[in-house]
Order: C-alpha cells, then sequence, then structure tokens
C-alpha cells in the first residue's frame, strides 16, 4: 500500500510519481514546524473544537446528545482536515494518542451518517442538495474523502475510508446527467473523487468527478458559473478557483485529456505573469475573497488568504507531475516561505486568516474564526510537507526542496539512501550523500533566484543553468556539495502593477523581507526611499534563528498636503539604518506597522 500524497494509476502520463511521506525524514528548518504542529497546534485546535461544539454537531446528528448545534458555515470541513493532519503526521511520528482520538471520532462521524450515506451537520441544511450554491454539502464530502484516505494510507484502516465510500456512493447515484445536473457552490470534491478513484480503481469516482467538473451551469459561488473548460483566464474566489484547478489537473493527470492540459496551461499562465505576489499570496480583493484582474495586487489591502496559499501549493505540485519542469516548485517555494508561513505564529498558537503585504498595525493572529478552515489546513499541509520534498521518474529522483533530512525510497525496486545537512534557508550550501543500489537519475531543483550555482562532486565542477532541474548520474555512491547564490537582492515589480510602480523590495534567497516599526519606530514605513547598497546580514537568535537585512534608507516624517503642485512639493527625507525581519515573522510581537515596498531612489 502506497503512502504518498497522490497515487497515480496512469503513471505513464506523468513525469513524476510522489513519494511517500513515511520514507522523508526532516529535521532541519522544516522539522522543527512539524514537531511544533504536532505537540502545539494539533492538540490546541481539538481542545477549540471540542470547546466551540464542532464534535458536538456529529454528537447531536447521531442522536447521542441534544442540543443545539454551533452555526458556523461548513463546520465539518474544519474536523476532517484536521483528521487528515493527524493522518499524514503518523506518518512522521507514530502517535498512539492521535490514534485513539481519531478512532473515536471515526466512530461519532458513522453514527451521524446515514443509513443512504448521506452525512453532513449543519443545522442550516433542511433539505439534501436543495441549496448547492451555498451549503457546503460536496465541499464538506470531498474533505471526508481526503480525510479517509490520509486516515488509510497512514494506518491501513478502512473503517474512515468506508464511510467515506458509502457517501460518495450515495453522490454517484443522486448526481450525474438526468439526475442532479449541478455541483457545490464551492469546488474541492473533484480532487477528492479522483484520489478515491486512485485508491479503490473504481473509475465511477473518476466519471463522477468529469461530471462536476463539466457540468454546463455548475452555480458556482463566487465563481464565473461556467465549467472550467471555458475559463479563459483565473478569476473569482480565490481558494474555489484554485481547488478546480486542482482537481482538473487531477482529472487530467489520470485521463490525459488534452483538453483540459490547454486549458490549465494557459490558466498557469495567467496566475505566474499577473496575478501572484511576490510573497506568493494569491488573491487580491477582500470582496468575495477574490482573485481580480491582471496585475490588481494591492499592498496595504491584500487579501492572500492563507487557504489560498494552500491551495496554490497543491496546484504547483500537480502541475509539476505533469510536467516535471523546476518552475511548479519555484512558485510552491516563494508560497512556502512567505504567505504559507507568515499565515501560522511561531508558537504554533495562532493565524491569519489574510495576509496583506502592508500594515498600519491592525492585523493579528488569532487562536479561532468564525469560520475555521484555515488553521487545520495549515496543519494538514505542514503534516504532509515530507511527501513534497521528492519525487521519482521512470530513471530517477526529483530534489524538490531542501532541508536537513534523510531520505529512503524505492526506485525501480533500487533502495536509494539520500541524506541533506544544511541550514538552508538562511546559508545555500548542502551537503548530500547519495547511496544507491544501482545506478540513477538525480535530477537537482536549481532555484530561479539562485545565478552561479556551483555543484562539487569529486574533483568535478558544475555551474548549473537557475531555474532547472540539473541532471546528475550517481552509481552507488556519491558525495554531493551544492551552494546555492543565498544574497540579498533587490525586486521590482512590473510596473503595470499599481501598488508596486517606482517601488523596491527585498529577498534574501527564497525569503521576502519586511520592515516592522517595532524595529524602525523612527522610520515611516510609507514614506521612505529604499536603494541598493551594501548590506549587513546578520544572525539573530529569536524566533529560532533567523538572518535579519539591516541597512540604511531615507525616510521622512513630515506632514505634507494632501496634493500639491510638483514645482512647490519638497520632501525631506533623512538618512536612517534600518533593520529588516523575514516576512514570515511579522506581528510575532504584537500589532505592527509593516511594509514591503518602499519607494526606489
Amino acid at each position: 500500500m502506497e503512502k504518498s500524497l497522490i497515487e497515480i494509476v496512469e503513471k505513464k502520463k506523468v513525469k513524476a510519481i510522489p513519494v511517500n511521506i513515511k520514507d522523508v525524514k526532516i529535521d532541519g528548518f522544516w522539522g522543527k514546524i512539524i514537531e511544533r504542529n504536532r505537540k502545539v497546534s494539533i492538540p490546541l485546535l481539538y481542545k477549540l473544537f471540542v470547546k466551540n461544539k464542532t464534535i458536538e454537531n456529529f454528537e447531536i446528528e447521531g442522536g447521542i446528545k441534544k442540543g443545539e448545534k454551533t452555526r458556523r458555515l461548513a463546520t465539518d470541513s474544519d474536523l476532517y482536515k484536521w483528521i487528515e493532519g493527524v493522518s499524514w503526521d503518523l506518518q512522521n511520528e507514530w502517535n498512539e494518542k492521535n490514534v485513539k482520538i481519531v478512532e473515536d471520532l471515526i466512530e461519532l462521524i458513522g453514527k451521524a451518517q446515514k443509513k443512504s450515506g448521506y452525512l453532513n451537520t449543519s443545522p442550516y441544511i433542511k433539505k439534501e442538495f436543495e441549496n448547492l450554491k451555498y451549503s457546503h454539502e460536496l465541499y464538506c464530502g470531498g474533505h471526508l474523502i481526503q480525510a479517509a484516505i490520509a486516515y488509510y494510507r497512514s494506518t491501513g484502516k478502512e473503517n474512515l475510508l468506508n464511510i467515506a465510500i458509502k457517501w460518495a456512493d450515495f453522490i454517484f447515484k443522486k448526481f450525474g446527467k438526468g439526475k442532479i445536473e449541478k455541483t457545490d457552490g464551492h469546488p474541492e470534491v473533484e480532487m477528492a473523487l479522483v484520489e478515491l478513484y486512485r485508491t479503490t480503481k473504481n473509475e465511477k469516482y473518476l466519471n463522477l468527478a468529469e461530471f462536476f467538473l463539466e457540468v454546463e451551469n455548475p452555480d458556482y459561488c463566487g465563481l464565473p458559473n461556467i465549467p472550467i473548460l471555458k475559463f479563459k483566464q483565473l478569476f473569482g474566489h480565490t481558494v474555489r478557483m484554485l481547488y478546480l484547478c486542482s482537481g482538473a489537473t487531477d482529472y487530467y493527470t489520470e485521463t490525459g485529456d488534452r483538453k483540459y492540459l490547454k486549458v490549465l496551461e494557459n490558466l498557469w499562465e495567467d496566475l505566474v505573469k499577473r496575478k501572484i505576489y511576490i510573497t506568493g499570496g494569491i488573491g487580491s480583493r477582500y470582496e468575495g475573497e477574490a482573485i481580480g484582474y491582471p496585475y490588481e495586487l494591492p499592498n496595504l489591502r491584500a487579501y492572500c488568504e492563507s487557504c489560498a496559499s494552500v491551495a496554490g501549493m497543491m496546484w504547483c505540485f500537480r502541475m509539476f507531475l505533469i510536467k516535471g519542469e523546476s518552475e511548479y516548485f519555484d512558485i510552491f517555494e516563494q508560497i512556502l516561505y512567505n504567505s504559507f508561513l507568515a499565515s501560522i505564529s511561531f508558537d504554533g498558537k495562532k493565524y491569519f486568516y489574510v495576509n496583506p503585504l502592508s500594515s498600519i498595525g491592525n492585523y493579528e493572529r488569532k487562536e479561532w474564526y468564525s469560520t475555521t478552515c484555515c488553521p487545520p489546513n495549515i496543519q494538514r499541509f505542514i503534516s504532509s510537507l515530507p511527501g513534497y520534498f521528492y519525487a521519482t521518474s521512470n530513471d530517477g529522483i526529483y530534489v524538490n526542496l531542501y532541508d536537513t533530512s534523510t531520505a529512503e525510497i524505492n526506485l525501480n525496486n533500487k533502495r536509494v539512501k539520500i541524506e541533506q545537512k544544511t541550514n538552508y534557508p538562511w546559508k545555500g550550501k548542502i551537503l548530500m550523500n547519495v547511496q544507491s543500489e544501482g545506478e540513477i537519475n538525480l535530477y537537482l531543483r536549481i532555484p530561479k533566484w539562485s545565478e552561479k550555482t556551483e555543484i562539487k562532486i569529486d574533483k568535478k565542477r558544475y555551474r548549473p543553468e537557475s531555474g532547472k532541474y540539473f541532471k546528475l548520474r550517481i552509481e552507488k555512491k556519491k558525495s554531493i556539495e551544492i551552494n546555492f547564490n543565498i544574497r540579498v537582492d533587490f525586486y521590482s515589480g512590473n510596473p503595470e502593477i499599481e501598488s508596486v510602480r517606482n517601488c523596491v523590495s527585498i529577498k534574501r534567497g527564497p525569503i521576502v523581507y519586511c520592515l516592522e516599526n517595532i524595529d524602525n519606530p523612527k522610520i515611516n514605513l510609507f514614506n521612505s526611499i529604499l536603494y541598493e547598497q551594501k548590506i549587513e546580514e546578520k544572525f539573530e537568535n529569536m524566533f529560532g534563528g533567523f538572518v535579519s537585512v539591516n541597512g540604511k534608507i531615507l525616510t521622512s516624517n513630515q506632514k505634507l498636503p494632501l496634493y500639491e503642485k510638483t514645482k512647490n512639493l519638497k520632501i525631506d527625507y533623512i538618512k536612517k539604518k534600518f533593520k529588516a525581519i523575514p516576512y514570515y515573522l511579522w506581528a510575532n510581537r504584537g500589532k505592527s506597522e509593516m511594509n514591503i515596498w518602499f519607494l526606489k531612489k
């Protein structure tokens, strides 16, 4: 039984195959975050589910308890995502206590399920599938399937999977041509059904996914009311759009239907060339939690929902599996270290729902939201992260991400062991030891931001091209030294992006930097000029250790009229020292003014 995130059936149609989560053990930067997720985030959220009656809804629905259900939106899906997170984490480290909790929850979920197979505890639903645009019935069911598959692949237990199959069989009876010809207002069930097909090998679930993707009048909520094959650009509710793209990519992976690939390639181009923030955040509008027009990327009012970061990486991974090209993991890494990592506090207890690129001091992370989709989504992704580090092909292994880790991967019945030792992302040096039972190819991702990367093997030196995978032939045993060029770089945006026109920001390797007023109390973060200069880098011991960026900036605290004739406008700038920290750490010391983009000289 495979223990990977995605178990592709039609392997000849893709360039890469996921590895099992259990085969990759991370000990470095992300290892600490995975451990914190297990020890702090997961148990705290479970306590909050109990406190806020998420679990009680199932008790009431199952006739165990009487009372009034909580009326939060799609609350079933929150619990399912949490179960999925716990399930994937069992592959990182077995936890008998968590298994017991999940087993009890599965028994409860089974009691809440109707004999027909229908399952939803929402008090808003008076009649099944009467209000699909807003009800989230199929959306919640999709998360049930994903949780069930994760638990099955991590434990071998089929009890939750049987519940999910019973639900999916009921949906199959109810939906399709000549039946209910609609789909959920919130896409998600599509990729879940494809994964259920992969798990059971029953093609009816793949066919049902196709129906939901191609239904003529889907009646989406927050998206154009058209099937994905008619989308010309990414538009509307960000998470729904990206989940829909992920489901369509899964469907293409198994069918090879070329009309899907053409649409997905166009939508991908739209994302990376016109609609993604430098932090990897996606979604520019508060109204409708939506992706906006091309280059509509405001900073102060950026929405960038945390769930959109998860959905974005899910789509990146699926596109990579099809293409085997590094650009997908370049974007994945951009999201991972910036918008995604900013969404959870350093102590693992609080979350951002939105992730703006500048702040006047009005944002703070919270333990709980009335719509609780983001915290369990973040947790399930962190638990699953080892499954993204590597992938296999017919002849080799892709190295997608870098951290101190050990991987033992089966490639065509050859056992391959890969050890990484590194202080990435703070330093670019990676020592990699590879042991293989036969000759293999190793494909090393060379990040686009790394100019003049050097790879040393024995006495040979290589200068691989950035933004590509570099192919190495490995015979039994090799020691590889990779030196990425991690340095401070100044970035400008496309001049069509109004909010960053004539502005500059700082990146160091994969990390975007920001200025917070807690470090820079005398600097006006919204009227300062940042110029290219020699930058001091300093290792800071707080927040587990990170590299700060220190330099000089021109700033003005003048009180200026709202508008003035150009010839009369005189602004006095004073040179000040500044300290910039990784964007993902902002607002960890209380509410704070923050900015990423500054005027160019």
